[in-house]
C-alpha cells in the first residue's frame, strides 16, 4: 500500500499520532461506487452491544453529513454481518440484500469498517512533602485509543483504503455532555477519520441519480436501535432515565435540554424539527416507519436517492397515523 500522511486537523489527535492514509495498490482502477454500508463499531475491548450500533451510527451521520447527496449511506442495524473481518462482505453479511431496491449493483458498493483498541499504561510515582520526604506513593493510568476506519471493495474483495490515528485520554478535560459520551476522544477521532476516509475517495462516489430537495431537518429517538433492555432492567428508575438521557444525547449532539426531554417519551422514530419545502413533512411530525422499516436518519436521507417514492408513516401532532410518500 502506498501511505499518504495528513496532518491531524482535531484536538482529538492533538499530542498523538494524526491521521494516516492508506491506499490499497489492488483496488479496483476504475472504482465507481454510489452506496456505503456502514458495519457496526468493532471495538477490541468489552463493551456493551448498543455501544457498537450507537458509535457506529454516529459515522454514519458523519457520512450522510459529509457524502449523502452523493452515495446511499446504511447503518448498522440495517446489516446482519457474521464475519467483520471478512473483505467478501456479500458472503459475510447480508449487506447485499439491502442495495437491490435502489438499483445499486454489487460492484458499485463499499464497506466501511471502523474499529478501535485502547491501548492502558499505567505506573505510579512518589509523593514528597515539602522537605522532600517521601510520604506515599500515587497510581497513574494513561489511555490511548487508536483508531482504524476501513474502506473495502466487496465484490472485488479488496482494501480500497484504511485510515489510522491515535488519541490520548485527557483525564482531566471537561465533560460537557453529562456524561453521555464514555470516550468523547474515541468519538472525535472516528469521526475525524470517516471524514478523511470519504474525502480520500474523491471522485470514486457517484450518485446514483439525482437528488430530491433537502428532507428538513430531525431529530431521531433511538430505542429500536438501541437495545438497551438487559441494561436497563439492572438499574433503578432514576439511573434509567439518565441512562435514556445519556443515549439521546449521543443520539443528537448539540440538542437543547427541553428537546431531549421531550423525546424521552416520544415513540421510536425521527421527530421533525424543520419540514422540506414540499410540505409534506412538518415540525412537530415523528415518521415512526420509512417502507415498513424502522425510520433512521440515513433512511430518510436514502429516500432523496431512491428509485421510487418511499412510504412514511408519520404521527402527526394532533395523534392522528397516516401514510406520506416521499420525496
Amino acid at each position: 500500500m502506498a501511505l499518504v500522511a495528513l496532518a491531524c486537523l482535531s484536538a482529538a489527535c492533538q499530542g498523538s499520532r494524526g491521521p494516516q492514509v492508506r491506499r490499497s495498490d489492488a483496488a479496483p482502477a476504475r472504482l465507481a461506487a454510489s452506496a456505503i454500508i456502514v458495519y457496526p463499531f468493532g471495538f477490541r475491548w468489552s463493551s456493551p452491544a448498543w455501544r457498537s450500533v450507537e458509535l457506529s451510527q454516529r459515522l454514519v451521520s458523519v457520512g450522510v453529513a459529509e457524502a449523502g447527496d452523493t452515495a446511499l449511506f446504511f447503518g448498522p442495524t440495517e446489516v446482519r454481518v457474521y464475519r467483520p473481518d471478512d473483505d467478501n462482505a456479500w458472503a459475510a453479511s447480508d449487506a447485499v440484500a439491502v442495495l437491490a431496491p435502489y438499483g445499486v449493483r454489487p460492484d458499485a458498493a463499499l464497506v466501511l469498517r471502523p474499529w478501535a483498541e485502547k491501548r492502558t499504561q499505567s505506573g505510579s510515582h512518589e509523593l514528597e512533602d515539602a522537605k522532600g520526604r517521601t510520604v506515599g506513593h500515587a497510581a497513574s493510568e494513561d489511555v490511548t485509543y487508536v483508531g482504524h476506519v476501513e474502506v473495502v471493495h466487496p465484490a472485488s474483495q479488496q482494501l480500497v483504503l484504511e485510515v489510522s490515528a491515535e488519541a490520548a485520554v485527557n483525564p482531566f478535560a471537561e465533560r460537557a455532555d453529562e456524561g453521555a459520551d464514555p470516550a468523547p476522544e474515541l468519538t472525535a477521532m472516528m469521526e475525524l477519520l470517516t471524514r478523511e476516509a470519504l474525502r480520500a475517495l474523491g471522485g470514486s462516489l457517484q450518485q446514483p441519480r439525482v437528488p430530491a430537495p433537502a428532507m428538513g431537518r430531525v431529530a431521531w429517538v433511538p430505542w429500536e436501535a438501541l437495545d438497551l433492555t438487559e441494561e436497563l432492567s439492572q438499574r433503578d428508575a432514576l439511573d434509567a432515565e439518565v441512562l435514556r438521557h445519556q443515549r439521546l444525547r449521543f443520539a443528537n449532539p448539540g440538542e437543547e435540554d427541553t428537546l431531549l426531554n421531550a423525546l424521552q417519551s416520544a415513540p421510536p422514530g425521527l421527530l421533525v424539527r424543520e419540514g422540506p419545502a414540499s410540505g409534506k413533512l412538518v415540525p412537530g411530525d415523528i415518521v415512526l416507519t420509512l417502507d415498513g422499516r424502522p425510520a433512521l436518519p440515513q433512511a430518510l436521507a436514502r429516500a432523496r436517492l431512491a428509485p421510487v417514492p418511499v412510504e412514511a408513516r408519520v404521527k402527526r401532532a394532533s395523534g392522528a397515523t397516516l401514510p406520506v410518500l416521499l420525496p
